[in-house]
């Protein structure tokens, strides 16, 4: 199956998932409301209470909050994922002329506009609360570079997901998993705060690199000591693995079906 023909079906695949997501209050609620209400619980009620130095607390609680951002709309692509799995979508697919890359790309594709159309307007609200940039040409390239790295990774990461679960509820749980790394990051607090054990495994995560090379970026113009790097290792990595788990599970849902 030749190049143009394999990313004509992704695309049909694609417009299929923008219309569940539009079609859907819950999903556009949920992906925009709740990071919008966790940035202003923090800058606005626990913020007064946050000691971050020289940068102000929402500037520097928003790049944890577009990752949120990111990790609440994966949720909805694990879930439709695994309900293609589970109602015998795929099932209906694989006995079509259709590439089975398309199968999982039109649901990775979606999560990844979707998710960058909402991360831009809760960005858009961060502005409208106060949060400033002081990032040039080159800091700005280094955000939007990692947030798209990010967008594809963990949209991959939730495909794969969604293809291996046994149910819809087994699938959510990555989400919350990844919430949870997030909230055991530098992303609301800096790890100085914690205690010895936890400061180890929040320092060790890879969600605290992706958090303060973004930051660093924003804020400083550029990141400080290896924190891009070492993020972008992470990225491409997740991406990698969680690619070939989408890959295998998709065939294993064939020969399952």
């Amino acid at each position: 199956m030749n190049v143009a023909r394999t990313l004509s079906e992704t695309w049909t695949l694609t417009t299929r998932m923008f219309k569940h997501n539009l079609r859907s209050p819950d999903t556009i609620m949920t992906v925009l409301v709740m990071p919008v209400m966790i940035m202003l619980l923090f800058v606005f009620v626990l913020g007064g209470a946050m000691n971050t130095g020289q940068t102000h607390y929402i500037d520097y609680v928003v790049p944890v909050v577009l990752l949120l951002c990111i990790a609440s709309g994966i949720a909805y692509t694990t879930l439709r994922v695994n309900q293609d799995v589970s109602t015998g979508m795929f099932a209906r697919f694989h006995t079509m002329p259709i590439a089975r890359s398309a199968l999982v790309g039109g649901h990775i594709v979606a999560s990844v506009v979707v998710n960058a159309v909402s991360m831009a307007v809760v960005w858009l609200v961060a502005l409208l609360c106060g949060y400033r940039s002081h990032a040039g040409l080159e800091g700005w390239l280094i955000s939007l570079g990692l947030l798209a790295l990010s967008l594809v990774a963990f949209s991959v990461m939730g495909v794969a997901f969604g293809v291996t679960a046994k149910s819809a509820e087994g699938g959510g749980m990555y989400a919350y998993l990844l919430m949870g790394l997030m909230f055991v990051s530098s992303g609301f607090a800096p790890t100085e705060t914690m205690s010895s054990g936890l400061r180890a495994f929040a320092d060790h995560q890879p969600m605290t690199p992706l958090i303060n090379a973004i930051r660093d970026s924003q804020q400083l113009g550029h990141t400080s000591g290896s924190d891009g790097w070492v993020a972008v290792a992470w990225l491409v990595a997740i991406t990698v693995v969680f690619a070939v788990v989408a890959r295998v599970g998709g065939r294993g849902v064939a020969t399952r079906l």
